[in-house]
């Protein structure tokens, strides 16, 4: 028994987790906080943080999913699906407050000097531009302009 991930049809992540839980198999879909400014207020919503992506608790018949309503495939290791680390499903749900996961703020300030410390990028110095809404970091470069990069590759 273990976590797994399926990939579920556009835009039908409500309606196969319904029909995944009418099979008695246990669903983890995290959402994110989001706050987005609306007509000048400031309006507190959440989204999926995995858009089409959902985790499952694999035990018994698992092959059944495939046949779901809602469920495009199971991602799958060989003949079996793909095993999440063990901890994964334990460590998200440890971040969410309230049932929804808030994801970290960026340290810098904008137009604060950065450099990349990781990736492609690595070495590279830029301005520091703002966060998305997916929460990456937006930096321009002399070289290629504005570049969104994964939070964590800045210092």
């Amino acid at each position: 028994m273990y976590w797994s991930v399926i990939q579920s049809q556009p835009a039908c992540e409500r309606r196969a987790i319904e029909h995944i839980e009418r099979q008695a198999f246990t669903v983890y879909a995290p959402r994110e906080k989001i706050v987005r400014v609306t007509r000048g207020k400031k309006v507190h919503t959440s989204r999926w943080l995995f858009p089409r992506y959902l985790f499952v608790w694999i035990e018994g018949q698992w092959q059944r999913i495939f046949n779901t309503i809602g469920v495009t495939t199971i991602l799958m290791n060989g003949d079996k699906p793909a095993r999440l680390p063990d901890d994964f499903i334990a460590n998200m749900k440890a971040r969410e407050h309230h049932g929804l996961i808030e994801l970290k703020r960026s340290m810098f300030t904008k137009g604060q000097q950065v450099q990349v410390t990781g990736g492609l990028m690595a070495g590279k110095r830029g301005i520091y531009q703002g966060q998305t809404s997916r929460q990456r970091e937006v930096i321009l470069l002399e070289t290629l302009g504005r570049v969104e990069l994964a939070t964590g590759l800045l210092r």
